[in-house]
């Protein structure tokens, strides 16, 4: 894929490349959830660990995680909420999708910011498969 049609797929309004990465923030147009109507612009960074920019736009993933990122933010939701005590109720938020070489993530992972735990604060993170399965375990990272 080239650079610009990734650019223009995940509608990027930054890109940068470091010796440790390809980092790009992307703005969705998602459902208002609060108010359920209307239609309101999300930003969702998206890291890229260890790729080269050859490497990030090589990926033959994008075009089929831009369609199916709604179902797996929802499954990723599902299976967050079901290792959280019934009487606690958080709301999710997709903030990041994570890509890693070492393959901490398995392919990726959908990440949450949950906000501040007595921990600090608190991300939850949703590992997929290169078939797009999510895996079961989810990741808990504090900052």
């Amino acid at each position: 894929m080239r650079k610009s049609e990734l650019m223009t797929l995940w509608n990027v309004e930054s890109w940068t490349v470091e010796p440790y990465g390809v980092y790009f923030v992307s703005r969705r147009l998602v459902n208002n959830r609060l108010e359920n109507e209307g239609q309101a612009f999300q930003k969702l960074n998206i890291s890229c660990t260890n790729y080269t920019e050859a490497e990030v736009l090589s990926l033959p993933m994008w075009e089929q995680l831009y369609v199916q990122l709604e179902k797996l933010d929802k499954l990723a939701q599902e299976l967050i909420q079901q290792e959280v005590p019934q009487e606690e109720s958080i709301v999710l938020t997709l903030t990041d999708i994570m890509l890693d070489k070492s393959g901490c993530y398995d392919a990726f992972a959908l990440g949450y910011d949950v906000g501040e735990s007595p921990a600090g604060h608190l991300y939850v993170l949703a590992p997929f498969d290169e078939n797009f399965t999510a895996q079961q375990d989810v990741i808990y990272e504090t900052l």
